[in-house]
């Protein structure tokens, strides 16, 4: 879990958001209102595809490339440069308590197929676990786990 979390307000630009992806080196970030409360999350795909359906969660990326140099804007321009975040993140909170277990964490990333999860506090974010995390977590794991192979492992 990082502590140290890069989030967005609805009103940030998409070119912005963008830009903070690719120096930042993160695909998405949570979006919280001035209160500190999250709204929803914002997402590359978010940024390239703004006209994906939220309530599925797919799409085809179309709207910007993110490169570590910025952003370039590609394909289908139907949300204006000039959007903002609130135009295309996803609306959904997925979010878990500071002490829930790795396993909890895990299971809601597969079930909901998300990448991030937020981390709450009296409703408040205080963290985000990332798919990074449980890959690093699994790291620590297998060098003192059960001597299961790989295939053992990720069978169930």
């Amino acid at each position: 879990m990082s502590r140290d979390v890069l989030a967005v307000a609805p009103d940030t630009s998409l070119a912005t958001a963008a830009r903070l992806f690719a120096t930042r080196r993160i695909s998405g970030a949570p979006v919280i209102d001035p209160d500190g409360r999250p709204r929803g999350v914002v997402t590359q795909t978010d940024l390239v595809d703004p006209d994906r359906d939220r309530t599925d969660r797919e799409g085809i990326s179309l709207y910007y490339r993110v490169t570590p140099d910025g952003a370039e804007p590609q394909g289908d321009r139907t949300v204006s440069e000039d959007g903002v975040v609130a135009d295309v993140m996803s609306p959904y909170v997925f979010a878990i308590g500071a002490e829930a277990p790795l396993v909890e964490a895990i299971r809601t990333m597969v079930t909901e197929s998300v990448h991030r999860l937020l981390v709450e506090e009296g409703g408040k974010l205080v963290g985000i676990v990332t798919s990074m995390d449980v890959l690093r977590a699994l790291s620590t794991w297998s060098r003192t786990g059960d001597g299961r192979s790989l295939v053992e492992a990720l069978s169930g």
